[in-house]
C-alpha cells in the first residue's frame, strides 16, 4: 500500500505544478508497492523523527570520500564531468535507473519537493546527479526525457556510461549495484536500493540518506550544508 505520505507529497506537487507533470508523478507513484520499506540501517531515524548531536537529519559516512569525477556522458550527449561540474556546490547523487517502478521515482519525487521548498538562494547551491544503473536503455535522451517529469528547473543531471565503470565508481562509495538481468520472458530485473550521496560544497561525502527519509529531513539538512563554506 502507498504511504500516506506518498499521496501527500504527490498532491502537493499537483498543486504547485502544471497538470500533466503532476498526473504523471502520481501515476510513477502510484505503480510501487512496498519498496521503501524499512530494510535499510538508519533509516527508522529518518522515519521517526531522531536527531544526530550535531544538529543534521543524514547518517554521517564511516568515511568523508571525496566527490569522484565519474567522467560518464550526460543527457546532451557529452562528457560530464562531475567534480569539476559541480565545483562548491552541495551535490546529491543518485544511483538508479529509469524502468524503476517504485524507490527511483519516489526519490526523485521527494528530491523535486526538497528542493521546491527551498529558498531560491540556497536552492542555487545544491544539484541533484541521477546516475543510471541500466545504460542498455538509459541513453541520454531516455534520462532526459524521464528527469524532466520530476525536474521544474532546479538543476537536475543525469549521467550514463558503461555499466562497469558505474558499478565500480558506485561500490567505491558503499553503494552496491546490481547488473540488470533478463528473465525467460524477456523482462528484465534489476534490485535498487541505493541510497542518496550529499556531498558539501568542500567536495567530500558529508550524509547519506536511505530509502524513505523524510523530506523534510532533506530540507533542514539542504539548508545546513549550502550555508558552509566550500574550499577555497
Amino acid at each position: 500500500m502507498l504511504s500516506t505520505r506518498r499521496i501527500m507529497v504527490a498532491t502537493s506537487q499537483a498543486r504547485r505544478t502544471s497538470q500533466p507533470m503532476a498526473v504523471l508523478t502520481l501515476a510513477v507513484l502510484l505503480a510501487g508497492s512496498t519498496a521503501c520499506a524499512d530494510r535499510t540501517p538508519g533509516m527508522r531515524a529518518a522515519a521517526v523523527g531522531e536527531r544526530r548531536s550535531d544538529g543534521l537529519h543524514g547518517i554521517s559516512p564511516a568515511t568523508p570520500a571525496p566527490k569522484p569525477a565519474l567522467d560518464l556522458t550526460g543527457t546532451d550527449g557529452r562528457p560530464f564531468d562531475l567534480r569539476a561540474t559541480t565545483a562548491g556546490l552541495v551535490t546529491l547523487v543518485y544511483f538508479g535507473y529509469t524502468h524503476c517502478r517504485d524507490v527511483c521515482p519516489a526519490t526523485m519525487a521527494d528530491l523535486a519537493q526538497a528542493m521546491g521548498e527551498l529558498d531560491p538562494a540556497v536552492r542555487a547551491r545544491v544539484r541533484v546527479v541521477f546516475v543510471s544503473t541500466d545504460p542498455a536503455r538509459d541513453t541520454p535522451a531516455v534520462l532526459a526525457a524521464w528527469l524532466h517529469h520530476f525536474d521544474p528547473g532546479f538543476g537536475f543531471y543525469g549521467l550514463t556510461g558503461p555499466f562497469a565503470q558505474v558499478r565500480a565508481q558506485a561500490q567505491a562509495l558503499g553503494v552496491d549495484v546490481e547488473q540488470p538481468r533478463t528473465r525467460a520472458d524477456g523482462v528484465v530485473e534489476q534490485n535498487q536500493e541505493a541510497d542518496v550521496l550529499a556531498f558539501g560544497r568542500d567536495g567530500r561525502l558529508a550524509l547519506r540518506y536511505p530509502p524513505g527519509t523524510q523530506i523534510t529531513d532533506y530540507i533542514h539538512d539542504l539548508q545546513v550544508l549550502a550555508a558552509q563554506g566550500a574550499t577555497p
